[in-house]
């Protein structure tokens, strides 16, 4: 492969990694900046069950534009907070992209 392909090659995949993004699920990572909170991986976990029902709700979000910019508080503690939760029963994730141009993550936790 000549150097001027190789460059091309180069090029092309960097740009691809900024303007798509690493990934399309999950939280939004900017390849510019990033600032925000997410859950540790092992409190996305669920530990419902007999008598553990969660009659309350709380959702925290992070948001990214044009994976270049990612910011938000989309942590568990803010989840727990926006709900008035102290007593956790489960806790998820869901998240949104659109061809890296917007995307958002979200922490979704039920409880007491």
């Amino acid at each position: 492969m000549s150097t001027k392909n190789l460059l091309k090659l180069a090029t092309g995949g960097a740009m691809a990694v900024i303007l798509l993004g690493c990934g399309g699920f999950g939280y939004p990572i900017g390849s510019l900046y990033t600032g925000m909170q997410t859950p540790h991986g092992i409190n996305r976990n669920e530990t419902s069950g007999p008598g553990k029902t969660g009659d309350k709700h709380g959702e925290a979000c992070a948001t990214g534009i044009l994976s270049a910019v990612a910011f938000g508080d989309a942590s568990l503690d803010a989840a727990k907070k926006a709900g008035g939760i102290s007593e956790v029963h489960s806790v998820e994730f869901h998240g949104t992209n659109i061809l890296g141009i917007y995307s958002q993550g979200c922490t979704e936790v039920h409880g007491k």
